[in-house]
């Protein structure tokens, strides 16, 4: 007699409280169609569904949780501490690596601190922006000259952000982006150049860096509707030469492990003339028909649905 395999009970956990509800709910809804077979999937929503997970998890019935939430609250940590407590095994790194990719101003300094390049930048605290408005203004302007770039601190899915303002309009928009979220905001020296992304693929522990994405947005930059709506155009494998393109992939893996991410991530990287820089590292990269990780899973030989096991199991490996 054939002895069935046991399937492994999932639960996905999607669209949550951020600004990026409705792209974590694609995401979630993609991983649940194509779950490989030995897996069962039931959608779990923090906005709504938290109590019911906890009772879930407490009778035995998740084995693992899938992530699918983007930006704060499913991005940052804390419901990577959540599982914890809960003694879930979860997907994506922990709430570490979680909480240092997601503070864009953390990040910079680690990886500052491994000698990766990123464009310099100040970080803006909401307290210290209502009191200090002038004299902030004055230091972006000695220390980070024009162009810039503004962008909340801790979100994702390019929200809120504003890029090359003129210098009449640079208060305006970081109150936009401290009005997304509500805490501080990063000024950035902006970096004109080719846009390229590289997602990391652990597999038994060992990262490995996919092929090189180049964006050509139709945009101004790759913001919310570049992404989700079809206004860019995404090549992979990126045109570039092959030296560019192994920095690049370096870079990513640096990134990847100097946050001490695990299991997969996404990193954001521009190439100029002097050089290669690191935008930031997502470490729960979207899952949508239009995301751009399985995009080059996909040039590597990885389906969807292979992709979403090899994930998993790094889960439960963990």
């Amino acid at each position: 007699m054939i002895k069935r395999q046991k399937l492994i009970r999932v639960a996905v956990l999607l669209g949550g409280v951020s600004s990026e509800r409705s792209v974590s709910l694609q995401s979630g809804r993609e991983v649940l169609r194509h779950l490989p077979d030995q897996y069962i999937g039931k959608a779990y929503d923090p906005k709504k569904d938290l109590s019911k997970l906890f009772v879930d998890a407490k009778a035995g019935k998740v084995d693992i949780a899938f992530n699918a939430l983007h930006g704060p609250s499913g991005e940052d940590g804390r419901i990577q501490g959540f599982l914890d407590t809960l003694g879930i095994p979860s997907t994506g790194s922990g709430v570490l690596a979680s909480a240092l990719a997601m503070d864009k101003s953390m990040a910079k300094r680690v990886y500052s601190s491994a000698g990766i390049p990123s464009p310099r930048a100040i970080q803006i605290k909401a307290d210290d922006w209502k009191r200090h408005k002038k004299e902030l203004l004055k230091l972006i302007a000695h220390d980070i000259k024009s162009p810039i770039v503004v962008k909340p601190n801790s979100s994702g899915s390019s929200v809120a952000i504003t890029v090359k303002p003129i210098k009449a309009d640079w208060s305006r928009a970081i109150s936009k982006a401290l009005k997304e979220e509500g805490e501080s905001c990063l000024v950035e020296a902006f970096q004109k150049g080719r846009e390229f992304t590289v997602p990391i693929l652990e597999k038994k522990g060992i990262p490995k860096a996919l092929p090189v994405i180049e964006i050509r947005t139709k945009r101004t930059f790759f913001d919310y509707e570049a992404k989700y709506e079809g206004a860019s155009e995404e090549i992979c494998p990126a045109p570039i030469p092959e030296e560019v393109r192994t920095q690049a992939q370096n870079l990513a893996l640096d990134a990847h492990a100097v946050l001490g991410c695990k299991g997969y991530s996404r990193t954001d990287i521009i190439w100029q003339d002097s050089g290669l820089f690191v935008l930031e590292t997502n470490t729960l990269p979207g899952l949508t028909k239009m995301s751009l990780f399985p995009q080059s899973a996909k040039v590597a030989g990885i389906t969807f649905a292979e992709l979403l096991d090899q994930i998993l199991q790094e889960g439960l490996r963990a």
